[in-house]
């Protein structure tokens, strides 16, 4: 008990060191460029060199790169800027795909502003405390005790992979008189799903030796992307089904249609819908009649989403979100119905396709979805299982592999339902997973398998 708790105290007092000492240093880089360091090396240098000299060319260069970076110091420092932007953002991206927009850019000063830089701030690198905590660096166990106990590597490794977006570049150099306004075109690479922020676009004032600048804020309303989740290549599906002509009296159902031609007409019979009747019928021969008609009807499809973050953490669920959303976009070529189906509170099931709702709305709840500490796989199998009649194939992508997956996967095939189960996982697959048809997708192979399994 005591153990685990000075545990959680070691980690919680690391993450806090680790965490300020980063901004402290973002800090410093947004502000000093390279060639300042490389002066204050040199200067160095030549003080060490030249430190038992009264008069020499050292002294005299060490004095002049002093008296440069002060100069330039001060000039950064001294400078202002009061500029405004307008943002003209598309409403969706891609994870991994660059976006691109336009900002209009003003001059709200009195004075003109010559020689400056426009730049977004990007999203914040730096993991949240479960992150640090849970997530191991790979190899991390061949690490030695001191490097084991620090988790420094471990921290350097979770701030590599990057926020959830990253500025590609900045503008141009610009010149801006009082009132005048330009429009710049600006990049950034989502690296993660969702909706990404831009409420922090910054003026960046050099000096004229480019050693340090300085970083002002510029007057910007916050506005937001919604980035949906990677998508991985597939290869040919053959989910089953496919369009037939059915007969019935009314042109809608639980399998959403097409057509409704009128076929005759028959007797009623006990359930027939009122709104079928065909009165002139009735009254020319004195017994209910009804009409009938044809209907063409589509191959329905689920795919169902694992949810659950219990022993398998965020990374699983995020490549179980991108196998999914594969699966959404390639069915959704077909023409097909589709039912997105996972695991909040409660069941939820988003439906698209054939005019019912849009796919995008699929591509959104899959952004926005956030995974739950343990997935209730009972309620989520009996919602399947009752509506298992209405679906011709069911896509389940599973985060992890356990026992209670397995017994979800039980229920499911117990219902006749035609299945495709894939699982995410590191290494090989369990034996018991074979033995269940699942093909397994090994996390940092996903597109690889995806294409041979």
């Amino acid at each position: 008990m005591w153990g685990q708790k000075l545990g959680r105290f070691i980690d919680q007092l690391l993450y806090r060191s680790y965490y300020r000492g980063n901004a402290v240093g973002d800090f410093i880089r947004q502000r000093v460029n390279p060639g300042a360091w490389l002066l204050l090396l040199g200067g160095g240098t030549s003080v060490f060199l030249g430190a038992n000299l009264d008069e020499s060319l050292t002294a005299i260069l060490t004095l002049f790169i002093l008296s440069l970076l002060f100069s330039s110091f001060v000039w950064a420092f001294l400078r202002r800027a009061k500029l405004s932007v307008v943002r003209v953002l598309p409403f969706s991206g891609a994870v991994g795909e660059i976006l691109r927009y336009r900002v209009s850019v003003r001059n709200e000063g009195r004075g003109a502003v010559r020689g400056f830089y426009l730049s977004e701030t990007g999203g914040d690198a730096r993991p949240n405390q479960w992150e640090f905590v849970h997530l191991k660096e790979p190899g991390e166990v061949d690490r030695n005790f001191f490097d084991r106990f620090f988790k420094f590597y471990r921290w350097k490794w979770l701030v590599g992979r990057g926020g959830a977006w990253v500025r590609l570049g900045r503008s141009k150099p610009l010149d801006l008189e009082p009132g005048e306004e330009r429009q710049i075109h600006l990049a950034v690479k989502p690296f993660r799903r969702g909706g990404i922020r831009f409420s922090d676009m910054r003026a960046e004032l050099p000096d004229p030796f480019g050693f340090f600048q300085r970083c002002c804020p510029i007057l910007n309303e916050e506005a937001e992307v919604l980035i949906t989740p990677r998508r991985y290549r597939l290869p040919n599906l053959d989910l089953g089904g496919t369009s037939e002509l059915k007969a019935g009296l009314d042109t809608s159902s639980t399998v959403r249609g097409e057509g409704g031609h009128f076929m005759g007409l028959r007797e009623y019979r006990e359930g027939d819908s009122l709104r079928c009747i065909h009165w002139k019928a009735w009254a020319r021969t004195g017994q209910p009649i009804v009409k009938e008609f044809e209907e063409l009807r589509f191959p329905r499809y689920g795919v169902v989403l694992d949810t659950n973050l219990k022993g398998t953490g965020p990374q699983m669920f995020e490549e179980a979100i991108s196998v999914a959303a594969s699966f959404v976009w390639a069915i959704e070529k077909d023409g097909s119905l589709m039912d997105l189906i996972f695991m909040r509170e409660d069941p939820k099931v988003h439906t698209a396709g054939r005019g019912v709702a849009r796919t995008n709305d699929l591509f959104e709840a899959l952004a926005r979805i956030e995974g739950i500490d343990e997935g209730d796989y009972e309620c989520l199998g009996r919602l399947i299982t009752q509506n298992a009649n209405d679906l011709t194939a069911c896509v389940v992508v599973l985060a992890g592999w356990c026992s209670k997956r397995r017994a979800f996967l039980e229920r499911l095939r117990g219902s006749g339902l035609v299945l495709i189960v894939y699982a995410i996982g590191i290494g090989d697959a369990p034996e018991d997973a074979l033995l269940y048809n699942v093909k397994w997708l090994r996390w940092d192979f996903i597109e690889e398998d995806l294409m041979t399994r």
